[in-house]
């Protein structure tokens, strides 16, 4: 009997839903119109993508007493790229283009890495939106050299300080050649000028020529599709909610009037 009750009152349901059905679609297309227009008429927003590689640590040579270049953590990068040296630069390049709020600045600049498998590069994707096309990928391209130039700022600080260090070596290895005591050895003092001398030469000129670990993989390409607004798939979502919506009600409905 239980069942019965329950198949009846199902029938139920199910009839009165088949003569409100075109009444549901109809008020879906309807909803699903509007949708699609509300969504049309706002502006586009577009998405450009630039591929930065991290490679593999350059060895130049455990002799010498400058640092050796290393590449930082693949997280130390992701906050570099929106570190205040670099966003200055960006600033600089796009006067007012990018909001004052952090939060704002990482809804439309984003970057992630992907560490390749099998061996120790990684890539790093960053990706920029704007309402014009063009000129996402503009400031995708320089978001990039921007990090760049960050990187080989810091990489030439590092043979800065061991530049003035080894000077500093250099000059009390001077004084004592220049004011020597019976206890100084001349000949020891004067093959530690020599090798100071040639490693100082060395970090100066790292200093001035270093390059960063970061090279590009692939410039942004001008992006001819929008990834917001989706008024189709808007519209669609908004047609299927409204059904079910409207079967909801329609269910609920029955109950109350069968109770």
């Amino acid at each position: 009997m239980k069942n019965t009750a329950t198949l009846t009152d199902f029938d139920r349901m199910m009839a009165s839903f088949t003569r409100l059905v075109w009444v549901i679609v109809a008020f879906a297309i309807v909803i699903a119109t509007l949708t699609f227009y509300i969504f049309n008429a706002q502006p586009r927003v577009y998405e450009a993508y630039t591929r930065l590689l991290l490679a593999e640590p350059v060895n130049i040579g455990s002799t010498l007493d400058v640092p050796q270049v290393r590449p930082l953590a693949a997280a130390a990068y992701r906050e570099a790229a929106f570190s205040t040296a670099v966003l200055e630069q960006m600033n600089r390049q796009f006067p007012g283009k990018l909001p004052n709020d952090s939060e704002k600045v990482r809804e439309i600049m984003r970057i992630r890495s992907i560490e390749t498998v099998g061996s120790s590069s990684i890539v790093f994707v960053l990706s920029v939106r704007n309402n014009n096309p063009r000129e996402a990928a503009q400031m995708a391209d320089a978001w990039a050299k921007a990090l760049q130039d960050w990187e080989i700022a810091l990489i030439r600080e590092s043979y800065k300080r061991a530049a003035n260090s080894l000077k500093n070596r250099l000059d009390w290895v001077v004084s004592q050649l220049t004011q020597p005591s019976s206890q100084t050895d001349l000949t020891g003092l004067r093959q530690l000028r020599a090798s100071l001398e040639r490693d100082l030469g060395v970090a100066r000129s790292l200093e001035n020529s270093a390059t960063g670990q970061l090279s590009l993989l692939s410039q942004a390409e001008i992006p001819t599709k929008a990834v917001q607004p989706r008024p189709l798939l808007s519209a669609g979502i908004a047609a299927i909610a409204t059904m079910l919506f409207g079967f909801i009600v329609l269910a609920v409905r029955d109950r109350l009037s069968s109770s």
